[in-house]
């Protein structure tokens, strides 16, 4: 008789914490009630137990919601890099960066490299951590970022979305090097630049110098100024020389040094 009376109890608390939304105290309630009879739990060690399930469950989607929204990958962390795997990367000093002292300071920070080097990823982690210290963050290809600045002058929007952009904590721009350039775009990166400096920290990856980068966007002119401006006490990461992951990683394809003869 106890034990359906104790059943009938718990589904109604159950019921119950659903309807006052605390759902994940209400799966986890059963759980959490034989472990506290196993420990042999206080009243208060078992109540605080099961409010942070509560606590800990909407943490975690909160942080999905801003890793979503921030169009970061969840696989490319910190936790996930190989620390091991480029002779040419400052560890010391990425791992003092990731203490993330450069966004509070609105510094940009420049992480340059080879195609296929780990720039990517470790943008993408820089930009995980960030989340998870409530930041806001964005991550934009330059490509993206570009045709996304340059679809607003159709309607008179580029100001408003630079502006949005601008009240980042961290915007995260990736792949300078690969783009089809437009003569708008270098005015553009420059105004975007410009209203995020001492305002919003900055991230960029570059599989190409800074000599290159006028070449590139297509006017060395305005080019420069953008470079001075992000220059401006910024930290910069150089991978170069670096080995790649796509032909040389662990993933990579093993190739036969002893192919066997074909008829």
């Amino acid at each position: 008789m106890k034990t359906k009376m104790s059943k009938i109890l718990i589904e109604k608390l159950k019921e119950e914490l659903i309807q006052l939304h605390l759902t994940d105290m209400a799966h986890g309630l059963e759980g959490i009630l034989k472990e506290a009879e196993l420990e042999r739990q206080g009243y208060l060690a078992f109540l605080d137990q099961l409010i942070a399930s509560q606590l800990k469950a909407r943490t975690e989607r909160s942080l999905e919601r801003r890793i979503k929204k921030a169009g970061l990958s969840k696989l490319m962390t910190f936790d996930t890099f190989d620390w091991n795997f480029q002779p040419a990367l400052n560890v010391e000093y990425v791992k003092d960066l990731a203490e993330l002292t450069f966004i509070a300071n609105f510094q940009p920070l420049m992480i340059l490299g080879k195609i296929s080097t780990g720039k990517t990823h470790l943008a993408n982690a820089f930009g995980i951590k960030a989340c998870q210290a409530k930041y806001k963050v964005q991550f934009y290809t330059l490509q993206a970022l570009l045709k996304k600045l340059y679809a607003g002058i159709a309607d008179d929007s580029t100001d408003e979305i630079i502006g949005m952009l601008a009240r980042c904590d961290l915007l995260i721009i990736d792949a300078l090097g690969f783009i089809r350039p437009k003569p708008e775009y270098p005015s553009l990166i420059l105004e975007l630049v410009s209203a995020c400096r001492h305002r919003t920290a900055l991230i960029i990856t570059s599989n190409i110098s800074f000599q290159e980068w006028g070449q590139v966007l297509g006017n060395p002119s305005i080019t420069n100024a953008i470079v001075d401006r992000l220059f401006d006490h910024a930290c910069l990461i150089n991978i170069n020389p670096g080995r790649s992951y796509r032909t040389q990683g662990p993933n990579a394809p093993q190739l036969n040094p002893h192919p066997s003869n074909q008829t």
